[in-house]
This record gives structure tokens, sequence and C-alpha cells, in this order.
């Protein structure tokens, strides 16, 4: 797999470097190059440049895969990919490149409440140079003269008196009247050994004159920043100060002082950082790896004798060890019937959030409900594709796709928007909708359940009732993704939504995040966001400090923000972290159906049928008085892989049983109670009983309480005995009923074949 820090700057460089190097003679491409300004160069080559330019160590070739996997990638981050068997041998020369939208960097760990503002940014700035390079002063005044008549005769003159003109002609203001100080103001940052100047950049510094001045700059310009990716910026921000009203003008000839002047002292050229691409007051200066994440992005410009003095002792690539993600939470004007979304004028006619709506928050990503507008409204479309250039972050967004096939059926779809001003179809729902995933004569894995990258991190997304069926976010958590995205349509019920999603974060350790419309009407709903914990995560309205459990942001027409740290999803399950159980154990109301008696015999799991009691090995039907049923038994931890238990489910509907699950363990690895709330998730899917039990008992039963798929804790009899329900058992044909009721019944069982191959 291809690592997600690589970014647009890394292949801008390796390409920059293949130019004047050449390709080795088996690093050629096959069939496919990236072109760049009519130069052709070999895709898997130049990511594996890019990786050692990003982190000083080459990606071996068998780490990834050239062809589609390579090409994806490439072309995800803007650059175009064509047919070619010329092998991409480009040839030594300069190359120029275009200054097309930059992608958007990494972050690193932030606080709760964060902005590009922060103070303690600048100091862990400083404390990092200090680390690396000895010393370090902030604010520091070198008295550098701020006006033009001070270089005449120099060799940097020619180029400021070329950059005078442009502010000039800008908008007419003269160069008195913008140029007032005699000196520079202090600078961010002063490393006087090997001596050069860091400035921090926030989004008020990219103007529409600071992307002229730097356009200006003579292509030789001595720059310890990528000016493409400022000018990028710049048309990104559009920023505007008009208090002085020539502000920006003024502010844009500062800048060009501090990055020319150093070259007339001796002192290397001036590093830039843009305060959005990290927390940086997240980083550790005592940390050998922040260090290195620090210098292999901060510094990744610079020029090669400040690069040199930087701690390389440990090579460590930058991760993205936290994000931010904006939960829209609309109101919708009609409501959904039986999980498919409405059509029609109204229902999918919404008003598109724009940049202040987010109040100043710097996020990773948006997530919309499901079917939020129809792909074809333009207007729509293209007020998304701005919200995503203005937030500088992806949006993903449900839409509906109607009429793309012979029968007119609506097809309910996820888009991606992204920064660069394109958007594309990422995901197609597979459940209660017009038209299913499943049913598409080209499905496969692959194609149909792709992951995605998200500030850095790998995702995977699913749609509304498409996270009963566990084997798709399996599949996803395989493929690498971290984060899960599974946007709905409107109110749910609380306890099925919480425990699926919950249960889903656990069993495939990535976080879980679902939010949706409000109808307004009835019982009220809320987004959902859950850790590989299982745990519930806080959310804010934009712009405000005060965080509340998920549960309780009810409040609709809100976006709410939700920090997710990433460490968690690489630690191991730590079974007492699940959260405790908020529901009790109760009592059935009224006789049970179908009751079936289960036992520990010996130690052993048990069922009593017909002719006494019969022990259960891995799995086994036993006919009883209530009728036939297939008991699988799932040892330990096991019980968290979805296939497991699919498996159970597909011979108990191939031997017409009614299942039931019996999770037996030695010993339980926490308290029960916190198990048995896991369990209700996967009660719900599977539409069968789940016994839990260890060497001193049995200690829990969770089953549907009612036609509704309402899952409950029962009370157990004695530690060894307890009455299990199968009225409520139906399996997988009602389990599955959620795909199959909406697809023709001459393709029903070629669907869930496709199913079974994600076991």
């Amino acid at each position: 797999m291809i690592p997600a820090f690589i970014t647009k700057a890394h292949i801008v460089e390796a390409m920059r470097r293949i130019s004047r190097e050449g390709v080795p003679t088996r690093r050629n491409g096959r069939g496919y190059c990236l072109v760049e300004d009519g130069r052709h160069f070999p895709p898997k080559y130049t990511i594996a440049v890019a990786h050692q330019i990003a982190t000083g160590q080459g990606l071996r070739s068998d780490k990834f895969s050239g062809g589609s996997e390579s090409n994806s990638f490439l072309k995800t981050r803007g650059f175009n990919i064509v047919e070619c068997q010329c092998g991409g041998s480009c040839r030594a020369g300069s190359v120029t490149f275009s200054s097309g939208p930059s992608e958007k960097k990494t972050h690193i760990t932030r606080p709760t409440r964060h902005s590009e503002r922060c103070h303690e940014c600048k100091i862990r700035v400083r404390e990092l140079l200090e680390r690396i390079y000895g010393k370090c002063q902030q604010n520091h005044k070198l008295s550098w003269p701020a006006h033009l008549s001070s270089y005449e005769g120099t060799s940097i003159y020619s180029a400021l008196r070329n950059v005078v003109t442009v502010l000039e002609e800008y908008r007419g203001f003269g160069f008195e009247d913008f140029v007032r100080a005699k000196t520079l103001a202090p600078f961010d940052f002063w490393v006087p050994d090997p001596g050069f100047i860091v400035e921090f950049d926030e989004s008020q510094h990219f103007t529409s004159p600071r992307k002229l001045v730097l356009s200006a700059y003579p292509d030789d310009s001595p720059l310890g920043f990528s000016r493409e990716r400022w000018i990028a910026l710049c048309e990104q921000h559009n920023a505007k100060d008009d208090d002085p009203p020539y502000r920006d003008e003024q502010r844009a000839w500062y800048d060009i002082l501090r990055d020319f002047v150093p070259s007339l002292k001796g002192f290397g050229p001036t590093v830039r950082l843009y305060a959005r691409d990290f927390a940086w007051c997240s980083l550790d200066a005592n940390s050998s790896d922040d260090r290195q994440r620090f210098s292999a992005i901060a510094l990744q410009d610079a020029a090669p004798a400040i690069r040199t003095t930087v701690d390389t002792s440990t090579s460590v690539a930058p991760m993205a060890s936290s994000l931010r993600v904006a939960l829209i939470f609309p109101k919708v004007n009609r409501g959904t019937s039986h999980g498919v979304p409405p059509e029609g004028a109204g229902a999918q006619e919404p008003d598109i959030p724009t940049l202040d709506s987010f109040r100043g928050e710097t996020i990773d990503f948006a997530l919309f409900p499901e079917g939020y507008i129809r792909s074809s409204d333009a207007k729509r479309i293209k007020s998304l594709k701005k919200l995503a250039r203005d937030l500088n972050a992806p949006l993903l967004v449900g839409a509906i796709e109607g009429g793309i096939d012979s029968t007119g059926h609506a097809w309910q779809v996820l888009l991606h928007f992204d920064p660069d001003g394109s958007h594309r179809r990422i995901y197609t729902k597979h459940s209660t909708a017009g038209a299913v995933a499943f049913e598409k004569p080209d499905w496969e894995p692959n194609a149909m359940l792709p992951t995605f990258e998200l500030g850095g991190v790998r995702a995977g997304a699913t749609i509304c009732h498409d996270h009963y069926l566990g084997l798709l976010p399996r599949f996803l958590a395989k493929q690498g993704a971290r984060v899960w995205v599974n946007p709905s349509f409107d109110n749910v019920s609380e306890i099925k939504w919480s425990s699926i999603l919950r249960l889903r974060a656990v069993e495939n350790r990535f976080f879980a995040l679902c939010t949706l419309h409000d109808k307004g009407r009835g019982k009220s709903t809320h987004p959902f966001a859950f850790s590989p914990e299982g745990k519930e995560l806080q959310g804010r309205q934009a712009g405000c400090e005060v965080a509340q459990p998920l549960s309780k942001c009810n409040e609709s027409g809100t976006i709410y923000v939700v920090d997710l740290d990433m460490s968690a999803v690489d630690e191991p399950l730590d079974w007492s972290r699940l959260p405790a159980a908020d529901k009790p154990k109760r009592a059935r109301k009224g006789e049970p159906r179908k009751p079936v008696r289960a036992a520990l015999r010996g130690g052993e799991p048990a069922i009593l049928g017909r002719s006494g009691w019969e022990t259960i090995e891995a799995g086994c039907r036993v006919e009883t008085n209530n009728g036939s049923v297939y008991v699988g038994v799932v040892p330990k931890e096991k019980i968290l892989d979805a296939a497991a238990c699919f498996r159970i489910l597909d011979c108990a509907n191939q031997l017409e049983c009614a299942p039931v699950i019996w999770n037996h363990w030695d010993r339980l690895p926490t308290d029960s109670a916190r198990l048995a709330t896991l369990m209700m998730g996967r009660v719900i899917e599977c539409c069968a009983p789940i016994l839990i039990s260890d060497g001193e008992g049995i200690h829990e039963l969770v089953e549907l309480a009612n036609r509704n798929k309402i899952p409950a804790r029962r009370t157990t009899e004695t530690a060894g005995e307890t009455l299990v329900d199968i009225g409520n058992a139906w399996g997988l044909n009602n389990a599955f009923k959620i795909v199959t009721k909406h697809v023709t019944r001459s393709v029903r069982g070629s669907v869930l074949d496709r199913y079974r191959r994600l076991a």
C-alpha cells in the first residue's frame, strides 16, 4: 500500500529529480506514464522517489503495486496519467511544473479547540528549531531596510522593482502609500547557525497581491518553500484585509523582502510554514520521532545546508494522529419510507452551508447525510465545490442518482468533493434503495468497496442500512480503513444505530461516524460517532468550545465538530475499556414464543433436544420440541469476526434451522455486561440470540425482544442454565431482507453469493 503521507509536493520534487538523473533501466513504466509539461515519467518509480524525498528511505517495489494502485494514487493528487509504451524514460534537463491546487498535508494531533492562531504552536516551533539547531530566537529584529531605494545596486533590485510595478498596478496604490516602516518588523524565528529565517504564514498572507508577487519571482529565486504551493494557497484563500485599504499590498511587499534579502546577507533561503498544515503544538521537541516529522514536512524545501543539520538518526514518516471532522446535521422536509430516501421536489433541495457556517474551524473533512442532494443538481454541486475549496478539506455528500439504468431506478451514492474542485462517486449503497450495488453486473469487492484518503488517513464508506451487513465494513478494515463513515437519512432507532455502530468500531478497530437529517417530528435524533474502544465521542457546535456526548447533540440545522485521536486505532483492544452496560437485564413479558433450554454440561455448551441434552462442539443441528435449531459455537474473541457469525447464519439457513450463536470463553476478559452491550449490535445484524459463557456458567443472554429488532439483555435462571426464545431467531433470510426485498427474484441468489465472497 502506498503511504498516504506522500504529498503532491513530494511527487513534484520526485519528477524534478528524475528529470535530472534519469530512470534506471529496470524501473521503466509498463503501459502508463505520468505526464507533466510534455515530459513522461514512470508512475511507480516516481512514487518510490517521492517516498525517498519524504522520509529519506526508498519505498521497495514489492510494497505496492503499479498499474491501478499507482495510477489512482497519482490521479487523486491531480496528476495526468495516460496509456503509453515509452516507459517514462524522461531525459535529463530542467522541468517546470504547473501551479495547480496543492494537496493538503496531513495533520498532527490537535487539542480539543485549535485554530491557526494558536499561541502554543509558535512556542512549539521555536522549541523544535532549538532542539534541532541548538539556538533559535523568536520575534527577532535584524533591522533590514523596508524601502526599495535601500537596495539599489544590489543583485535583487531588478526583481524588487518589478514587484513594485506589479503591486502599484493592482489597485492603484502608490509604493509610498503602503511602505510606511523604515525597517522590517521582527521575524517570526531566526536560526543563527546555519543562519536562516522561518516565517509562520497564517491565512491572511494568502492574498491576490501575494499571488501576483510570487508569480513575478524570477525562476531561479532561492526559496526555502514551494512557490507553486504558496500560489495555490493564495488562489484557495484569496484573503482580503482592507484596514488600512492597502494592507494586502503592504503585507505582500514585506513578505518579498523576507524572501529576497537573506541572499544579500549570505544567509540561507527563508523557510515558510503554513499554519494550517499541522497542529504544531502537538509535537514534542524532545521526541526524535516528532523532530523527524517536523523536518520531513516543514523543512522539505529548505536548502541542503539547512536540512543536513537535522537529526536523521530515525527516519519517521509523518503520520496523521488526529482528525477533526464536521458532521452536518440538517433538517429535511420529507421523511424516509422503509429506509428509502424520498424523491421529488423539496426533499433534496437544501441550503448548502458556506464557509461562515463553520465559524473559523479548521477541519479535515465534512460528512453530510444520505440523499442530501440529487447528483444532477448543478447549482448545489457548484456550491459544494466552492465549500470544499474554501475549507481546504474534502466533503463526503450523500446523493441520489436517478435514471442511470434502463429501469430508471434511483441509486443512493456517496460523492467525494475535493478542494481542487473535482468531485466523484466513491460508493453505491448495497441495501434499502430502489437499486442496490450488489445487482450491478460488474460488482467486484475492490471496485465497489474502495478506500480513500481523508486528511492523510485511509477511510471507507457504506450508507445507512448497509451497516447491518457486517462483512462490508470488515472488508474495508482489511483494506486499511481506519475511519468508517455511514451517513443515514433521517430519524433512526437510537438503540439499533448506537449498538451497530459501536460494534463496528470495536470489531474493526476503527472510528465509526454517522450523520443524518432530522425530520423535526416525533422522536429526536442526533449524529453518531464511536471510538475503537466503543466509547461514544463528544461533539460541539462549530465555533463553540463546550463539548458534550453526541447523543445530546440533537439541535438540527447545526454543524457538530468531532475530534478523532487516531492513535487509538493502533492499540490492541483492552476489553476492560469497553463501555459499561446502560441496559439492565430484564425478564420477559409473558411466555416465550419458542423456548429452548441451554446449559453447560461438563463445562461444555449444550442444548436440550427431543432425546435429551446434546453437547455442542463447533456447530450442531438439534431437534427441539419447538423446531430445529442450529447452534454455532464462536470461541473467545472470535465473536468480533463478523465472518464467523455469518457462517453460522449461512449454515442455519441451508439446514432450514433457527440460528443460535454461543460465545464461549475459558474465562471472560471483562465483566459480562460490557460484552453483552457489544453483542446487542451482533444480535440485531444476525437476527439470532447470543449466549455468553465461560467455565463458570452462562453469564449473558442477548436476544431480540420483538419484531422491530430491539435487543434485550435477559436474566438467566441459574449460573449454568437458561431459557432461549427462538421465536425471534429469524436468521439470514430476515437479516438479508434489507437487500433482497429490493432486487428482482431472478438475481437474489447471486446477490447473496456475492456477499458470501466477503466472508
